[in-house]
């Protein structure tokens, strides 16, 4: 994991009460000026501010010179240049002298009540770690959506109006993001500083945050406080490339926390948290079937943690699954089953069976244990309504708000007698609290979507709702309900909007579907484009057939940008057509008849825009890549040009042409280890000069060329996702094989049909075939064949066993392309199954000195290192690759089983052997090399693939 700083304070401490407040400064003078206005206005509890200055040099540092002159409970360190984020928030925080400390960054502007209401929610309960607010510029849950203040001068009002609704919120949550984050000094004590080898500003908090977590502490979005953030400046204004730096951070991040030994303490920990974590996304869906053998399996790793359990029964209880829920408490450490919580859930669990007294001795051994347990209180209070006494329940309500004023059932039940009795004011206000408080609790939503529909107040349900949507994004309850209360309001375009997302979120079932369906008619289709827009209008064009487990996704990136989407569905049995129709596409049915090109264009004859933008179902653009969209089909432009542009095509596995690994550019829409380029025109004015050629593979440079259109190169990137679904990818290259025989079969010496058909039958493991075919290819091309023809050649031929073959031809193409890293990569594999285990040395020692990144390249050097008695440099090349989250054991399991088939046994054992010592092998490792002896068939391994 790598150490932390080590904390060491240079102030006697902590002084009791005193919140020490570390605060960033790198020029932005402005922000910092407004930014202490507000805390000297609103910030009444004992406090000290420790600036700290990244090298200054718009006046900053002579202001805050002036400053802490003024203020004795203010100190300045002033740092000569940069020193990043975490350093310069670590400096603060070993020069302050407060029990709290809050790192806060410069261009925020605090509230009233902001400071009091975070220490309220830190101190609220025994193991909070981190606590946040919320604000208007962030990402995440601590983002409120619709904070709509006009001015500054309305922060003040807006703010206290904020906390007022959501008095005593608080909102669980993993991370909580830097700009304000609130701690003991005793919480980096015991788990460090910030980690200075982020440094810019992103992923530094991740990181704390985690370790908090797993060291057992809960952090907290105080969720009624609300302070200003402008966002980045810092970043903006001393234009550092925020992009760049969270792609680089996030990689650090990643390579820290990966594949983290799970028989290590922070190894058992993680892996409980990732499991609770995987288990609440699936019950938040409602997915409870996934949820539940989920979070079981997290047993496993830490059978002694009470948090596992406690979850489990909680969402048990919550599903009505009471018998079950009793078994996981009867199955928790014995060291749980004295708590008052433990208590108290176990009487939910009795009195959702209807054993009334058992649930009632369960909740006074809870208080017992615990005369303030809030839920035992309300438990009590549940019973007494049940038996009549209304008093009594009301009592007990009011008795479990005081405990703890947070806490949103006990409200929910007031509201329930405040119902009973008629008073309809009060019921709301009180069911709201509860719903503002436990949006999660299926009851709690439930009732209170009743109540208030009933009474018909839905602009305030549609307010409280976006609310709740927003700090709890994959709640399918509250995003049904949401959709519910716009279409009640007839606020269909909204309401379809919300059903879009969910169909994103949730997936697309049948009765989303109709309700889709029934909105769009309302609503009307998206088709045509808007006449009123004098140019720059797009349209969006895809050929489909049975997507529909990707056309969604698709559509609801392109949405944004595209002023009309045209969908030529080509005999679809699934769905297709109607989530299609749902997004307000323009679908046409067309008969498949053997032609890409014909489908293409026809979807091209029924665009109006001004500009084509082609897509297929399994791809989406990335919102970063809007603005430059933009920019170019609206610059006007007397001749205008068409666009190549670079398709990523994601795979999982690593070896394929070409591959580059991912590097956080792009965090929503990378998947996989990596992707390999792909290059051809999709942007293009609507122009009937050009069009589609070709029956399979086609493309429109020909038609463009022709026209005497120019193609210029632009940075917006497409996101393909069809190489990660092996079962799509054998459909869909059953069918360009088939097209590609008949293309052949119509021009035999043709080298482009040659080469596209080897590749389809290498892509469907054909591999005899593909063989012959790159062969004629290679003969046609005479005296300047190329190098991807051999690759080619000798990847088929490793899949083959024909290693001396693959050996020359992986050779060859290396010769005619020195650069071509995956040839080289074959070569070596090849060189080490029946040639020199040097020679596999000597090349690839170089090759990842230029290309460092390339782990297949890495994994087989470490196997020569290992057969070569090296083992020291295997195993921390075994280990380096772990830490990137590569899994290794697999891959060199199948390079020994080849060598063992080929008689070289000794070599297997030696590299067995290493990977045993790095301890990055399973249990498959040890078992292999006790049988390695043995003769064993080859079993072929995917050496570098070329798609």
């Amino acid at each position: 994991m790598g150490a932390m700083p080590e904390v060491l304070f240079e102030e006697k401490g902590p002084v009791n009460g005193l919140v020490s407040m570390a605060i960033l400064t790198f020029n932005q003078l402005k922000y910092t000026k407004e930014c202490i206005k507000s805390i000297r206005r609103h910030t009444p509890e004992p406090h000290q501010i420790v600036f700290v200055d990244n090298g200054s040099t718009d006046g900053t540092v002579k202001w805050l010179r002036r400053i802490i002159k003024e203020n004795s409970n203010y100190r300045l360190i002033e740092n000569t240049k940069n020193l990043g984020f975490a350093k310069g928030c670590n400096q603060g925080i070993l020069k302050s002298s407060g029990e709290y400390i809050l790192l806060l960054n410069n261009n925020v502007v605090v509230s009233e009540g902001w400071l009091s209401g975070m220490l309220e929610c830190l101190s609220n309960t025994s193991d909070a770690g981190i606590v946040g607010p919320m604000t208007n510029n962030i990402s995440g849950p601590q983002k409120v959506a619709n904070a709509n203040y006009a001015s500054m001068n309305l922060l003040d009002e807006y703010a206290r109006t904020f906390r007022e609704i959501n008095r005593y919120r608080r909102i669980p949550s993993r991370k909580i993001a830097g700009f304000c984050m609130l701690f003991k000094r005793e919480l980096a004590e015991k788990i460090g500083l910030l980690d200075e080898s982020f440094g810019s500003g992103n992923f530094e908090d991740d990181d704390f945050c985690l370790r908090a977590t797993l060291e057992g502490y809960r952090n907290f979005i105080a969720g009624d406080v609300f302070i200003h953030h402008y966002g980045s400046v810092s970043f903006i204004g001393n234009k550092i490339h925020c992009n760049s730096s969270i792609g680089k951070d996030k990689k650090i991040f990643d390579e820290k926390w990966r594949n983290i030994d799970v028989s290590s303490p922070h190894g058992k920990k993680l892996a409980v948290l990732n499991k609770l974590e995987s288990a609440e996304k699936f019950y938040q869906r409602q997915q409870i079937d996934q949820a539940i053998p989920t979070i079981i399996d997290g047993i496993k790793y830490s059978p002694d943690d009470k948090a596992i359990y406690y979850r489990l029964a909680e969402m048990l209880i919550d599903s009505k699954r009471f018998n079950d829920a009793m078994d996981a408490l009867k199955s928790m450490p014995e060291e749980g089953k004295k708590e008052a919580r433990r208590h108290a859930l176990a009487g939910y669990g009795k009195e959702g069976m209807g054993l009334y007294a058992e649930a009632g001795d369960h909740a006074d051994q809870a208080l017992s244990l615990n005369a303030g347990c809030a839920s035992a209180l309300n438990l009590k209070g549940i019973l007494a309504y049940k038996k009549g006494d209304k008093n009594s329940a009301d009592d007990h309500f009011r008795k479990a708000v005081k405990c703890d004023p947070g806490y949103g059932e006990p409200y929910t039940n007031l509201g329930i007698l405040k119902w009973d009795q008629g008073d309809r004011e009060d019921a709301v206000n009180l069911l709201e609290k509860g719903f503002i408080l436990s949006p999660t609790i299926a009851d709690i939503v439930s009732i209170y979507h009743s109540a208030i529909t009933s009474v018909g107040d839905l602009e305030r349900a549609e307010q409280r709702f976006r609310e709740a949507k927003a700090s709890y994004p994959l709640n399918k309850r509250i995003a049904f309900l949401l959709i519910d209360i716009l279409i009640r309001q007839g606020k269909n375009e909204i309401a379809m909007q919300e059903i879009e997302r969910a169909m994103i979120s949730f997936g697309t079932d049948d009765g989303m579907l109709a309700a889709a369906l029934e909105i769009r008619k309302r609503i009307g289709a998206r088709e045509g484009t808007d006449k009123s827009k004098k140019s720059g209008t797009l349209s969006v064009c895809m050929i489909v057939k049975n997507e529909e487990n990707h056309i969604a996704k698709c559509l609801m990136s392109a949405q944004p940008v595209a002023d009309e989407m045209i969908v030529v569905d080509t005999g679809s049995a699934d769905r297709t057509r109607d989530i299609a129709a749902a997004f307000g596409a323009g679908v046409f049915g067309l008969p498949w008849t053997d032609d890409f090109s014909g489908a293409r264009n026809f979807s091209l004859s029924k665009a109006s825009g001004d500009w084509i933008f082609v897509l297929d179902a399994d791809e989406v653009i990335s919102s970063r890549d809007y603005p430059l969209l933009k920019s170019i089909i609206l610059k006007k432009c007397s001749n205008p040009a068409a666009y190549n542009i670079a398709t990523r095509n994601y795979v999982r596995g690593i070896k394929s042409l070409g591959w580059v690994p991912n590097k956080g550019e792009y965090p929503l829409e990378e998947t996989g280890t990596g992707w390999f380029p792909s290059v051809k025109v999709r942007l293009f004015p609507n122009d009937g000069r050009i069009r589609f050629e070709g029956h399979v593979h086609e493309t429109v440079e020909s038609s463009i060329i022709t026209a005497g259109i120019k193609i210029k190169q632009c940075r917006i990137i497409v996101h393909h996702y069809g190489k990660m679904s092996t079962g799509k990818l054998i459909s869909k290259g059953e069918r360009y094989y088939l097209l590609g025989r008949k293309k052949l079969k119509e021009r035999p010496d043709d080298v482009k049909s040659l080469s596209e058909l080897a590749i389809q039958a290498q892509e469907l493991k054909r591999f005899e075939e593909a063989i012959a075919l790159w062969k004629r290819a290679i003969d046609l091309t005479g005296e300047k064949p190329a190098a991807r023809f051999f690759f080619d050649l000798g990847y088929c031929c490793l899949q083959t066993e024909q290693y001396e073959k693959a050996l020359l031809a992986s050779k060859r193409a290396m010769e005619i392309d020195p650069t071509m890293k995956e040839a080289l990569l074959n070569y070596t594999y090849s060189e080490l199954l029946v040639g020199d285990y040097k020679k596999v040395i000597s090349e690839l020692e170089p090759l990842l000195e230029r290309a460092v990144e390339y782990p297949p390249a890495s994994l087989l050097l470490a196997a020569a290192y290992g057969i070569a008695g090296q083992k020291d440099k295997a195993v921390i090349f075994y280990k380096a690759l772990f830490k990137k989250g590569f899994i290794i054991a697999d891959t060199l399991h199948i390079l020994c089983k080849r060598l063992v088939a080929l008689g070289k046994t000794g070599p297997a054992v030696r590299a067995l052997e290493a990977l045993i010592e790095s301890g990055k092998g399973n249990d498959e490792t040890g078992r292999l090399l006790d049988e390695c002896l043995k003769q064993s068939p080859a079993i072929l391994p995917p050496p570098c693939r070329p798609y």
